[in-house]
């Protein structure tokens, strides 16, 4: 899977791990586990999505300097600015992400983005 080059590194920027609504797949999930981590630490439920749980506005995982689990991040961590932007029917960069800019939006991307939503889709209703 590729990953979008981390600016966000770069520049010390942690604005999307701030209130984040980050959703998790079942793999992310099985895989933040297998770190050690209860899921009930870092998942929290709601309409059938599972999602990063944020602990004092920011992102369990995120110890205000960086995240603790990077290298294990979830899926739309790693693809984050690109998300797919339902009005627009496509992927996107972010418009809440100050440095968008800075990353390109690739083919291989954009699939990517386009099949962890319907993974992510086909998991919610299975939980429904």
């Amino acid at each position: 899977m590729g990953t979008m080059k981390n600016w966000c590194l770069r520049y010390g920027c942690i604005k999307c791990c701030l209130n984040t609504k980050m959703p998790l797949s079942t793999s992310d999930i099985e895989g933040i586990r297998g770190l050690g981590f209860s899921e009930d630490f870092f998942v929290t439920k709601r309409d059938g999505e599972l999602r990063l749980r944020n602990l004092n506005g920011r992102c369990v995982f995120h110890n205000g300097q960086r995240c603790t689990i990077y290298n294990d991040r979830p899926e739309g961590c790693r693809l984050y600015p690109a998300v797919f932007d339902e009005n627009k029917g496509r992927v996107v960069l972010h418009s809440y992400c100050p440095h968008r800019k800075k990353f390109q939006l690739t083919p291989t991307i954009s699939c990517e983005v386009v099949e962890l939503v319907r993974k992510l889709d086909a998991e919610r209703k299975r939980r429904l």
